[in-house]
């Protein structure tokens, strides 16, 4: 890694206060001396701005577009827009995602207002893990009215805010088509999740015998049958690591209701993967997760190796894949069911993963599972991938809790009328009885809710709502207000997310230090 050379940030914020900026904040960390320029992050009344610095030829010809001032030196002033983003990652190439799963235990921090990295930073620069700091998917980003080019301009400058340059990832999550899959890659994307959830046929597991038979013939023939025979029936798989073994075998029903359940996923799995090489046009520039936990009941280890051993036969090579595990994983609470059955099933999906590929597990929902993180550290041998998504916005709302009490109030209040709607789009056991009345709260007292389940809920699931919600003559009814106080109080805002991330990672017994 090249290291640039030490500049004094006291003389930088001396030459700077010369222009006429009204400087309101100096990010020390992202000034840095390239090609003989002074780089750099400050925020004005506009907002975040570059500022590249030094003598006039040389700004002049400096690629970022801008406005220039002239005093002994030159100061061009530049917005974050996408073309200046673009310049940004070819003159300091650390600001561009890459792949990571195959090398480190990652996680993903999705961020759904795109304020949030430096504080997801700050968390995992202290250990030997890797963010996916761009994490959305198609429907966050409708709810947010974000886009994928626009979540990776974010993590970008966030990224060069905290000059941080061990690497990091963009992920387009939850895709269901290949109009969205060459949509984030064309945005820049590292890592592609394929959301199978509308390719599965889960009635597969609910058929009669009768009914599964006649399914079955109608959708293999004779020759695929002596084909899945040989591979599946009448054969032990025993698998076998540090963590423990476990022994899978299959009978002819069995295998009869996976084959319905997973072919079309199957063959669209294949076609994806395809495509994607055919857009990228070299494989190992992207992370490729599959995602199976959309279905109505869990992912047995068998469904798992079943899976797994066809899209390898069609030459698909995974790096990540996201069971539905045991048990309840609802957004923003901690984990719901029996540990002793999560830690079991647990280490059947990570021994298959381990002899199938060593492809990672990923662990979506994943946030503020705090009774299974230990379980889910130890046994993944290799790493694991966490995505959590709701931690940043949750986050949000206790700052504006602590800081505007009364803006807070009305939030709530609003989510609460729009629950029922949210809620068609999220699978949560929130129960509003529960939820005290935030008028008869002290304001001292209402950032307690962010720590109780059903509050917790419902503020998560209710981000879009909040975010969109109108004045009767159209106007944005929190969107400005909120924003406006993560902007004043962004190092308080970046401090809890720091706390909140670390603690994750410490659950899930990552120690703390550089990598080997």
């Amino acid at each position: 890694m090249t290291q640039e050379p030490t500049i004094s940030h006291g003389k930088i914020s001396e030459s700077l206060k010369r222009f006429p900026l009204q400087l309101l904040k100096f990010y020390p960390k992202s000034f840095v001396l390239k090609n003989g320029l002074i780089y750099g992050l400050i925020r004005n009344p506009e907002g975040k701005k570059l500022v590249v610095l030094g003598e006039k030829a040389a700004v002049l010809a400096d690629p970022f577009k801008g406005i220039t001032f002239h005093d002994a030196s030159t100061l061009k002033v530049c917005d974050l827009t996408l073309e200046n983003t673009q310049c940004l990652m070819d003159l300091f190439p650390f600001t561009k995602p890459i792949p990571l799963l195959r090398k480190w235990t990652t996680i993903g921090t999705g961020d759904r207002l795109g304020l949030a990295t430096p504080g997801h930073l700050r968390a995992v620069n202290k250990f030997p893990v890797r963010p996916v700091l761009a994490q959305q998917s198609v429907r966050e980003n409708i709810q947010t009215g974000r886009n994928f080019p626009g979540m990776i301009q974010d993590a970008a400058w966030g990224v060069f805010l905290e000059n941080y340059q061990k690497g990091y990832g963009a992920d387009g999550d939850h895709l269901k088509t290949f109009q969205e899959i060459k949509a984030a890659l064309d945005a820049g994307v590292s890592m592609v999740t394929l959301d199978l959830s509308e390719k599965l046929n889960p009635k597969a597991f609910e058929f009669s015998k009768e009914t599964l038979d006649l399914q079955f013939r109608e959708a293999v023939d004779a020759e695929e049958m002596k084909v899945l025979s040989h591979l599946f029936l009448e054969k032990e798989f025993h698998l076998k690591g540090p963590q423990g073994e476990c022994r899978i075998q299959f009978d002819e029903e069995e295998l009869k209701r996976n084959v319905l359940l997973y072919q079309k996923a199957i063959d669209f799995t294949e076609e994806a993967y395809e495509f994607i090489d055919s857009q990228t046009g070299h494989r190992p520039t992207i992370d490729f997760e599959i995602s199976i936990d959309e279905t109505p009941f869990p992912t047995t280890p068998e469904n798992h190796l079943f899976f797994v051993i066809q899209v390898t036969q069609r030459g698909v090579q995974l790096d990540s894949l996201a069971p539905r595990f045991v048990g309840e994983f609802q957004k923003a609470i901690d984990y719901i069911g029996d540990l002793q059955a999560f830690r079991e099933q647990y280490l059947k999906h990570s021994l298959i993963a381990q002899h199938y590929g060593n492809y990672k597990i990923s662990i979506h929902s994943g946030s503020d599972k705090f009774s299974v993180f230990p379980e889910i550290g130890r046994l993944s041998k290799d790493g694991f991938h966490l995505k959590t998504a709701g931690t940043s916005w949750l986050e949000a709302m206790r700052l504006i809790a602590e800081i505007a009490p009364p803006l807070y109030r009305q939030m709530h209040e609003y989510a609460l009328s729009v629950f029922k709607d949210a809620a068609k789009l999220y699978h949560v056991t929130t129960d509003l009885e529960k939820i005290p009345d935030v008028h008869r709260l002290k304001d001292q007292e209402l950032v307690a809710l962010l720590d109780e389940v059903d509050s917790r809920q419902l503020l998560h699931i209710t981000y879009g709502y909040l975010l969109n919600a109108k004045t009767p003559e159209g106007a944005d009814l929190f969107k400005n207000r909120f924003f406006h106080v993560l902007t004043q109080f962004e190092e308080e805002y970046w401090s809890l997310l720091e706390r909140h991330i670390e603690k994750h990672l410490i659950s899930l017994g990552v120690e703390k230090g550089e990598e080997p």
